[in-house]
């Protein structure tokens, strides 16, 4: 049994496993989102090592300002201690009695001074004391004075006038921030007995130890009161960009147990900036080989991925047969692939045939509505004739001549305009005009009162719109409205103001409302209306001319009469 060739090749065929194809543009895809993740993971390493290094620089700052509050915690404590127990146990300060000579005066001093320098010579010599006896008036330094003589007589002056100022001879005692000379001071002073022990030391050399702290160059160090005033800073603090790279560590004093609380702005980099820069040079090569990759998939895209899609884009628009011929051409832009570019040629050529018919077409479609739009026009205009002419030869017969002459006049010119209406739009004004002159015939053709009035917004005189539209709904309303006072009122009003459910239709349109005094429009009217030979072509010379874009509503006002509202764009 021989076995055919193609028989053996059909079965490998069905036995041969298929192979799984991939587009170009979803292995593209694929490797940018790859670079996603890489990407993401270097942001939180750098944010990580940012935020380690923030942690440690402020650590470094408030383990050393931890330090710098418990020695001075100690000290101000230990000088409190001493201030009190000396005015107030003290014998060396029962000279200072009004009962003792000025010897006694002088020995206590020397002897103040000299348990003051020991003091200052245990806590430091910063702190200066200052004694004042307010029975005698009697003010001098307890230790040796650092200010100048100015400092010394302005500080005792402000001590002097609070301790008169004090509500019992007797009060408490506090630390409290002193200004003097545009110096600042922190002052502590006790008042018992008419005796006075003050202590004084400068904000400046309570700062010193603070003085090392690495706080960058626009590094500031305030100082607040424990009710949140600040009454001292290092400099003028942190302005400009240098916001964005500077903190405030805030070292409450009610916790440390001082009377201030330190608020330091301070470098966020300082000390590891160099770790920091290196961290942001790893994260600037990961940045950069991201965008060279990112713009290798784009240049990727736009020479191979995009043309093939843009030629099968071309393609799949040659089975839409409602594409519209304006369309811009069927072409295959920048692409530098011999072979798209030479298919490309030969679609070319067949797209241009279609288009070719397509256009032969759509002309052809135009002529023909253009020709309905016509026909619509001419059923509109025998619609009056023989009334107006019948009219005009009872007059003539009654010899009414006046009443001819007039009459005639008027249905020339409403005739004149009916004849030339072969335009598909023309000026409202026009039509306008045009109803007036109908409304003119009606009363002198009826013997009836017949009030007509027209509002006509600024900058609408010249909207175009289809000519013989509004007579349709005057000869409707002269026909139908019956006025209780026997004198018919037509009001046309022309805006070009919409309503917001109405601006859907088209950016820029008019709203047109015939309204008459008479009584309403019967439902069965409404229905008869809107199936009238007359109403049915206005709807279908309107939607030859504007589609889908416009609106005719048939309903009786609020206050009463019949009101017909159209709605039509002013952009053709």
């Amino acid at each position: 049994m021989v076995i055919s060739p193609r028989i053996l090749y059909n079965e490998a065929m069905r036995n041969e496993k298929p192979k799984r194809v991939y587009p170009v543009a979803r292995i593209l895809q694929r490797t940018l989102i790859l670079a996603i993740p890489v990407m993401l993971l270097f942001i939180i390493v750098s944010s990580i090592s940012f935020s380690e290094i923030r942690n440690q620089n402020n650590l470094a700052i408030e383990n050393a300002v931890h330090i710098y509050q418990t020695e001075l915690e100690h000290k101000l404590d230990a000088i409190s201690h001493f201030v009190q127990w000396t005015v107030v146990h003290d014998p060396i300060l029962d000279a200072f009695d009004s009962s003792h000579h000025m010897g006694d005066f002088r020995k206590a001093s020397d002897d103040l001074r000299l348990r003051v320098s020991d003091m200052q010579y245990a806590i430091g010599e910063e702190y200066q004391y200052f004694f004042y006896w307010d029975e005698k008036n009697v003010f001098f330094n307890a230790s040796t004075l650092a200010v100048d003589y100015d400092t010394y007589k302005a500080l005792r002056a402000l001590i002097i006038s609070e301790v008169a100022n004090l509500d019992t001879p007797e009060e408490g005692y506090h630390w409290f921030p002193l200004q003097i000379k545009d110096r600042t001071y922190l002052c502590y002073r006790i008042t018992y007995k008419h005796r006075t022990f003050v202590s004084l030391v400068s904000i400046e050399e309570l700062l010193s130890p603070l003085s090392t702290l690495p706080l960058g160059k626009y590094g500031n160090i305030q100082v607040d009161s424990l009710d949140g005033e600040p009454f001292y800073q290092t400099s003028s603090g942190v302005t400009g960009l240098a916001n964005l790279y500077y903190e405030n560590l805030v070292f409450s004093g009610e916790q440390a147990n001082l009377p201030f609380t330190l608020v330091i702005e301070t470098d966020i980099f300082r000390n590891y900036g160099r770790l920091f820069f290196l961290q942001f040079l790893v994260f600037l090569t990961a940045l950069t080989l991201t965008t060279l990759m990112g713009s290798y998939v784009l240049i990727t895209y736009r020479r191979v991925i995009l043309p093939i899609r843009i030629f099968s884009a071309n393609l799949s628009r040659m089975n839409s047969v409602d594409e519209n011929i304006k369309a811009a051409p069927l072409d295959l832009t920048d692409s530098r692939l011999q072979e798209l570019n030479q298919i490309n040629d030969q679609f070319k050529n067949l797209i241009h045939e279609i288009t070719r018919l397509r256009i032969d077409i759509y002309e052809a479609e135009l002529n023909k509505n253009k020709f309905q739009i016509h026909f619509l026009q001419q059923q509109i205009k025998p619609h009056f004739y023989l009334n107006c002419l019948t009219t005009i030869d009872s007059m003539v017969q009654l010899g009414e001549i006046d009443a001819a002459k007039k009459m005639l006049q008027f249905t020339s010119t409403y005739f004149r305009y009916l004849f030339q209406a072969d335009q598909e739009f023309v000026p409202l004004r026009n039509e306008l005009s045009h109803v007036e002159a109908y409304m003119n015939i009606q009363g002198m053709r009826l013997s009836e009162t017949i009030r007509y009035e027209s509002q006509v917004d600024a900058g609408l005189e010249d909207a175009p719109i289809p000519p013989l539209l509004l007579i349709t709904f005057i000869e409707n309303t002269i026909k139908h409205a019956t006025p209780p006072s026997g004198v018919l009122q037509v009001f046309v009003s022309c805006t070009s103001t919409l309503k917001e459910e109405e601006k859907a239709l088209f950016d820029q349109g008019i709203r047109i409302e015939i309204t008459d005094n008479g009584q309403g429009f019967p439902e069965d009217v409404l229905q008869h209306l809107q199936g009238g030979i007359g109403i049915a072509n206005c709807i279908q010379r309107l939607h030859l001319l504007y589609g889908e874009h416009y609106r005719i509503h048939l309903d009786n006002a609020p206050e009463g009469g019949a009101r017909i509202t159209l709605l039509l764009p002013t952009q053709r």
